[in-house]
């Protein structure tokens, strides 16, 4: 700014040193004075540009900001989509997953009042886009006459990506189960934490996103064996699954899931005969949000609400999966 204004000064003089009349002076002022303010034109521009760089700076994103949050986004997304079995864990990678639910039963629909409880999930991404997970509850359960504290039925699974997501068609996902009857079975009139059969499980999950939504779907299918007790064999109704949801991605790091599960049993058999109005069908309502608290954990809150069937009124869980 001095060297501009040095350099117009020293122009200035040497037109008034050059000039021979007052017209010729007149004339150097005119062109000094031109000079003077196409100068001061610039330095004006220049001092408003240094002003309006740290405002810019202040709101416009950062480079790459977009695709930071695209990442946060995707990572909403894909924990929560790994808690409904519509993803799996990359090769390698593990996550513990703590969790607490309490559940309710009304009156009207059988002895179970109340049930609360505790479970330690652990998943394990494996080679060949397989995972394993095994789920280990831990429950209090009130009936109407009694309750009790103990283990619940602990379960084993094995999932396999069958097809990637394209342009035009979903994810597949393949998954087989197993859950022993590590519970009480209630049978003797105690409060039961458990099915009281040994029962295994398959499914199959199709996923498809349409930003910024993922939609999942899935049917599964369930047979429990039977076994002897007190002296009639008793086979529980094998179970056809439906359920389908979608999650909404709702912030850069939060998910919001809608769901709705739907199970249909098949009628139970004593010594082979069937019971009558032993089938039934059951149906729940899942809302759940996930926030990614960490870059390893993230909390999941979730309710699922009765639609149909003898199942809790409500269920409430709390899980806090972890990464490593």
């Amino acid at each position: 700014m001095i060297r501009l204004f040095t350099a117009a000064i020293l122009a200035c003089a040497s037109l008034g040193a050059a000039a021979q009349s007052v017209e010729e002076l007149k004339r150097a002022l005119a062109e000094r004075d031109a000079t003077i303010r196409e100068l001061r034109q610039r330095i004006d521009a220049l001092e408003g540009q240094k002003m309006a760089q740290p405002a810019l700076s202040a709101v416009a994103p950062a480079p790459g900001g977009s695709k930071q949050e695209d990442e946060v986004l995707d990572r909403a997304l894909e924990r929560t989509l790994v808690q409904q079995g519509g993803l799996l864990l990359p090769a390698g990678v593990y996550e513990f997953q703590p969790e607490a639910t309490y559940a309710h039963w009304d009156k009207a629909r059988g002895p179970l009042r109340e049930e609360s409880g505790a479970a330690l999930t652990l998943r394990a991404g494996l080679p060949w886009d397989a995972q394993v997970q095994v789920r280990l509850p831990y429950l209090h359960v009130t009936t109407a006459n009694s309750s009790a504290t103990a283990l619940g039925d602990a379960s084993l699974s094995l999932s396999k990506q069958l097809a990637r997501e394209g342009d035009g068609s979903p994810g597949v996902i393949a998954s087989l189960g197993w859950s022993a009857r590590t519970g009480r079975d209630g049978f003797d009139g105690s409060a039961p934490t458990g099915s009281g059969f040994n029962t295994f499980s398959g499914a199959l999950t199709l996923v498809k996103r349409r930003d910024p939504l993922m939609y999942y779907g899935g049917i599964s299918y369930a047979h429990s064996a039977s076994r002897t007790i007190g002296g009639v064999d008793v086979a529980p109704g094998d179970v056809r699954g439906l359920r389908f949801g979608g999650i909404l991605a709702a912030t850069p790091d939060t998910a919001v899931n809608v769901g709705l599960n739907l199970a249909f049993g098949d009628r139970s058999r004593f010594n082979g005969q069937a019971l009558a109005d032993s089938d039934a069908t059951l149906g729940t309502l899942q809302l759940g949000i996930g926030t990614v608290v960490t870059r390893n954990m993230m909390l999941n809150l979730s309710a699922d609400i009765r639609v149909e069937g003898n199942v809790p009124n409500y269920r409430l869980t709390a899980s806090l999966p972890i990464r490593f």
